[in-house]
């Protein structure tokens, strides 16, 4: 399974910035909530990889599932959805290891776009 990511960016802020009304401070709150939350939640899911525990991978899935939803990450849309399901049910193990480079090379990627726009507003 390669994966050759797309240009320009990744995520989209319209649903939180819809929640905002405005609130400036409240979007960057949220992006700042991303970036917090969202590298100890992969570094579990590798440690759940690492021990085969897949049920556990599915629950901490699950758990970053609406934030991947809120900021709008389309591309991890599926993916997440299928490491949190493959998890759970201890199915396609195959699949895992490759939905989770891709889900780490995508956030790392967001990660730096947030940055960039934080730094901005």
């Amino acid at each position: 399974m390669s994966f050759e990511m797309p240009e320009g960016k990744l995520y989209d802020l319209t649903m939180i910035k819809e929640i905002a009304h405005g609130n400036n401070d409240f979007v960057k709150k949220m992006m700042q909530l991303f970036l917090d939350t969202i590298p100890p939640a992969l570094s579990e899911m590798n440690q759940h990889i690492a021990d085969a525990n897949w049920p556990s991978l599915g629950s901490v899935a699950h758990k970053i599932k609406p934030s991947i939803d809120t900021m709008g990450i389309d591309l991890l849309k599926e993916d997440i959805r299928t490491l949190e399901k493959n998890g759970k049910d201890s199915i396609n193990l195959d699949d895992i290891q490759p939905l989770m480079n891709k889900l780490e090379l995508v956030i790392g990627r967001i990660f730096d776009q947030l940055r960039e726009e934080m730094a901005t507003m």
